[in-house]
């Protein structure tokens, strides 16, 4: 079972932002709609939840992913050349990733352009690491929803974002390996004064993912500096939540009293 600490004490308006299943996360309404900026930490190949957030803002984003650059896109596309050009391997699937390749390098021009910016950059660890002083500096503004989803390294800014939470209106995280790292978890949800409001496991392996108490080793944890709230009872799981993999139900959680 998790700690209680990491239980919602009501039900809160949330809005899911992202595509379905993995990608997408719950976010507590006026924590959105008050903010003035996002700042993205970790968007691989999936900037949807960024997208949803610039059509109802409109406002400055700033994306951190030192994995996707130019030559990123540019090997993707040569190993789907290669694919479609191999007998062994059905050459319709090859096309496909092609064009799919195409559409999605499009896409990415077309999204990072203006104010929303893509800075080719780690945060916690890794090269061409960007601090965080320079991160909120840069995106000039007092009132910054947040999302982060940094495979592991969420660990290594957890002081930073307490130290800048006057500025955060939201935060959606992930955190990675929580059965290991519980206690830090728990210290951040302590000293962190925004409000948790949602949380959500994640079953990207199914039972595999699962401590030897059935419980997820990933977590996703929504705060809010609003405390309106819909009702007094927890929603959880939400009627919003979706598995990150559909192939598998997803996670019943369960707390302790």
């Amino acid at each position: 079972m998790l700690p209680k600490e990491l239980k919602p004490k009501h039900c809160y308006n949330l809005v899911r932002l992202g595509r379905d299943n993995d990608g997408c996360y719950l976010v507590e309404k006026d924590s959105l709609l008050n903010s003035e900026s996002l700042i993205s930490f970790g968007i691989n190949l999936d900037w949807s939840f960024e997208k949803d957030f610039f059509k109802l803002k409109e406002s400055p984003i700033h994306c951190y992913d030192h994995t996707i650059k130019y030559s990123f896109f540019k090997k993707f596309s040569r190993n789907s050349f290669l694919k479609f050009f191999n007998k062994k391997y059905y050459s319709i699937n090859g096309l496909k990733e092609i064009f799919s390749n195409i559409k999605l390098y499009k896409d990415y021009k077309k999204f990072f352009s203006g104010n929303v910016v893509h800075y080719e950059s780690a945060i916690g660890l890794g090269k061409n690491l960007a601090h965080m002083s320079t991160v909120f500096n840069r995106i000039n503004s007092n009132k910054i929803f947040l999302k982060i989803d940094i495979e592991g390294s969420e660990y290594r800014i957890l002081d930073d974002l307490i130290r800048y939470q006057d500025k955060i209106t939201g935060l959606v995280i992930e955190f990675h390996n929580i059965d290991l790292n519980i206690q830090k978890i728990l210290n951040f949800v302590k000293n962190f004064k925004l409000k948790l409001v949602h949380i959500h496991g994640q079953n990207p392996g199914g039972e595999d993912y699962l401590d030897g108490n059935g419980d997820p080793t990933q977590i996703e944890l929504t705060f809010s500096s609003y405390s309106q709230y819909i009702s007094n009872n927890p929603c959880i799981p939400s009627l919003l939540d979706q598995p990150s993999d559909p192939r598998y139900k997803d996670i019943n959680l369960k707390f302790l009293t």
